[in-house]
């Protein structure tokens, strides 16, 4: 009888919870779809909104038997559908804050457009034979809006292999159709695509040397002055639009971190209006009255404060606010610059971007222990 061998011990077995992987939260409206919706509201809105203005004045005369001021119904109508744009990107806005800026531009947008009439509409032939006569006429903001988007999207996708946030690109495309003044359709969309270019083809690490709408507007106010203006005071005696613009912005600079900047500017802009008004013999308010403008809010909210482009420290942003308004005034006085504005910020932003930049190398390489410190977070 053959011994017979005991069978090998089996190793006990491992007990492993079992692996439940979490479930797929529920996809929220996506950004293109609420992309589609804000601009679907904004050219409803555009053309539609002289129809609406109409019928509620009418309505408050029938009511009340006195006439009102027009801008008072467009600028209540302005803030409904700023309510309902709030309700449509509520989520997004409380998760991240990239998305402020352009509920802002937006707003300066409607608001400008209410108070102002910021916005141009352009005749179009095409457009007549397409819908039967229905639509005669476009806006080239949205035009310049749609451009910088889809720059952005083919250039983020080539340069990184990945789709880009999109909330540059509005902004960019919103301030260029804005800025723009030309009875031409080809500037809007050449600066956007040269706005937007910039921002991929101008830098150093991740840092831009311009702003992107600044290097635009100024590269089109020198390579097509003849084609190309830019709205500069369109302003008028209506301070409700204003008002609630500065008021958002400064809350949502303020949450930014980054409500000094503009505030350096006023400080420095207010008593150099007195210098001006000196030398020109014009009032002080007529100098100072551009800060109503759309063109200067854009400017002192979005171009002097992008983040990609202004200095990292909060005493550095406040020294270059503090030089763009006394390189503004120079502009203005020396060279009777009537787009100081831009030359101001084109002039002095790079400059003192290299001077951070060339400072801060200097500083790792005589300290490398610095050099493995976090950066510092600017928003």
């Amino acid at each position: 009888m053959t011994p017979t061998t005991p069978d090998a011990v089996a190793p006990p077995a491992v007990c492993q919870a079992p692996v439940h992987s979490p479930p797929a939260p529920k996809p929220p409206l996506p950004l293109l779809g609420r992309m589609a919706a804000t601009a679907g509201l904004l050219i409803a809105y555009h053309w539609q909104r002289h129809a609406i203005e109409s019928q509620l004045g009418h309505l408050f005369t029938s009511l009340t038997g006195e006439t009102a001021k027009p801008t008072t119904f467009a600028i209540g109508v302005v803030a409904v559908l700023i309510v309902v744009l709030v309700l449509i990107w509520r989520k997004v806005l409380a998760k991240d804050k990239s998305f402020h800026a352009p509920l802002l531009i937006t707003c300066i947008l409607i608001m400008g457009d209410a108070a102002f009439g910021i916005l141009e509409d352009q005749p179009s032939q095409w457009l007549r034979q397409v819908t039967n006569q229905r639509i005669s006429t476009y806006s080239p903001t949205f035009i310049a809006m749609l451009t910088t988007v889809l720059t952005e999207l083919i250039l983020g996708r080539f340069y990184y292999g990945k789709w880009p946030h999109l909330a540059s690109a509005y902004v960019s495309g919103i301030s260029a159709g804005i800025l723009i003044k030309s009875p031409e359709l080809w500037p809007f969309i050449l600066c956007g695509m040269i706005s937007i270019t910039s921002k991929y083809v101008l830098r150093i690490g991740d840092r831009h040397l311009w702003n992107p709408t600044n290097f635009g507007m100024t590269a089109m106010l020198f390579l097509a002055p003849q084609h190309v203006a830019s709205l500069s005071v369109q302003a008028g005696n209506e301070l409700a639009a204003p008002v609630v613009i500065w008021i958002m912005g400064a809350l949502i600079l303020w949450k930014l971190n980054r409500l000094h900047i503009p505030v350096a500017f006023f400080v420095a802009f207010i008593p150099l209006s007195f210098l001006r008004s000196g030398i020109h013999g014009n009032s002080w308010l007529t100098e100072l009255t551009p800060i109503s403008s759309p063109m200067f809010q854009l400017y002192i909210f979005f171009m002097i404060t992008d983040p990609k482009t202004t200095t990292k420290s909060k005493r550095s942003q406040t020294i270059v606010a503090v030089l763009v308004a006394i390189m503004e005034t120079v502009y203005r006085l020396v060279f009777r610059d009537i787009h100081s504005l831009y030359h101001a910020l084109f002039t002095v932003g790079p400059i003192t971007n290299l001077i951070e930049m060339g400072y801060n190398s200097r500083c790792r390489r005589q300290n490398p222990a610095k050099a493995n410190r976090p950066p510092e977070k600017t928003m």
